[in-house]
């Protein structure tokens, strides 16, 4: 990192749904990691400094403003970042995933793929306008926001981009990854998997139950949470979902259910298979059992191996909360053993890039078959029914 990257000073805001979990923990060591050169950070909490009050405590020429700190980002950030300032621009984004067409295949699944992609980016042009997306992170000039404080003294830190206008820029070779809402999905995709007549369900670790109440408004069933993290199930409480607080395998259920759903659940427990033979046990007779759970076999995950890596990441099949990883083969082999029979299996497809396609093709050897269906399998979609 350069000298003027120790003329940064950044201001990182709290992200309090996340709060002190394990992959914000592991995404801010690595922000830290990538920004180790900068002068001195000042963390928002209980007390938000106003922007225009900020060069009040800092003399610093430019403020990195972290207002998503659920972020994957490049290695080149505040390089890219500073490299715009040169052209005169006073306030700076990198690119992020929004700002790509609809349906665009962002084709990394771990770090090394992400470091790869952003390689890519390079092939692009470097400078962007702003497109008064929400801001995440941005480098903004101590000047302006003295400018804009003298003619806004409650200056809001996310206006800050949009109000500078045309001196504010994209920077295209950076680039950002938010895993803000992992918690937060509707995963509505996976209530086309249930039958129609399904009226009870238990969401096993369904976070914050956006998956409870959607089956609840679009389906007119009963929903019923299941959570051991207590701020997640006040705020599923607190908007009309019924919840039950603890350890599924510890906690007694009196209940029973036509479905009991463990969207990305599986994977992050120490026995599974126990917790399927539970599920089991509240469902009624004939009733069914929902899953979501990454698969292990994805080209991504092969591709870092045959390059010495497995590096676990705060999002992703290499989630630093994973305790278990599965294949196709094994996670029929669990369903199996917990007296269930699969009725429906969809792959989420993610398909290789044509460079690791390549790759295969050109080691084409008898003997070794590689599973094209798993390897563009980012995850399974399952349906199983009780015997």
């Amino acid at each position: 990192m350069t000298k003027e990257a120790q003329s940064i000073d950044v201001v990182l805001f709290a992200n309090e749904a996340l709060g002190s979990t394990e992959e914000l923990t592991l995404g801010m060591r690595e922000i830290r990691q990538r920004l180790s050169q900068v002068r001195r950070w000042y963390n928002m909490h209980a007390i938000v400094t106003p922007a225009a009050d900020f060069p009040a405590w800092s003399d610093a020429p430019w403020v990195l403003v972290i207002l998503n700190p659920a972020l994957l980002v490049s290695d080149n950030l505040l390089a890219e970042l500073l490299a715009l300032t040169h052209g005169g621009a006073k306030c700076i984004l990198p690119a992020d995933p929004r700002g790509f067409a609809p349906g665009m295949q962002l084709d990394y699944a771990s770090r090394p793929g992400f470091d790869r992609f952003v390689a890519r980016l390079s092939d692009g042009p470097r400078q962007g306008d702003h497109d008064n997306r929400e801001p995440w992170v941005y480098l903004v000039a101590r000047d302006a926001l003295l400018e804009l404080g003298a003619r806004s003294a409650g200056l809001s830190w996310s206006a800050v981009p949009a109000l500078l206008g045309a001196r504010t820029a994209i920077a295209h070779h950076a680039f950002v990854h938010s895993f803000a809402d992992y918690h937060s999905s509707t995963r509505s995709e996976m209530l086309r998997l249930l039958p129609v007549d399904t009226r009870q369900l238990l969401d096993v670790g369904g976070g914050n139950g956006n998956f409870a109440r959607t089956f609840m408004t679009e389906r007119g069933g009963q929903a019923t949470l299941l959570e051991s993290n207590p701020h997640a199930a006040a705020v599923a409480r607190d908007q009309g979902v019924d919840v039950l607080v603890g350890d599924f395998l510890s906690m007694t259920v009196a209940a029973r259910f036509d479905a009991v759903a463990l969207l990305d659940v599986l994977e992050h427990l120490a026995e599974p298979l126990a917790a399927l033979v539970k599920a089991r046990q509240v469902l009624r007779s004939g009733g069914v059992l929902l899953l979501s759970v990454p698969n292990m076999g994805h080209w991504s995950v092969v591709w870092d191996l045959l390059e010495g890596k497995f590096d676990y990441q705060p999002v992703g099949i290499l989630c630093n909360t994973h305790l278990r990883f599965f294949t196709r083969h094994g996670l029929e082999s669990l369903i199996v053993d917990a007296g269930f029979r699969v009725e429906r299996w969809e792959n989420v497809l993610s398909p290789s890039p044509q460079t690791f396609a390549n790759f295969l093709e050109a080691r084409s050897t008898p003997g070794v078959a590689p599973d094209l269906e798993s390897l563009n399998a980012e995850s399974f979609h399952v349906l199983a029914r009780r015997d």
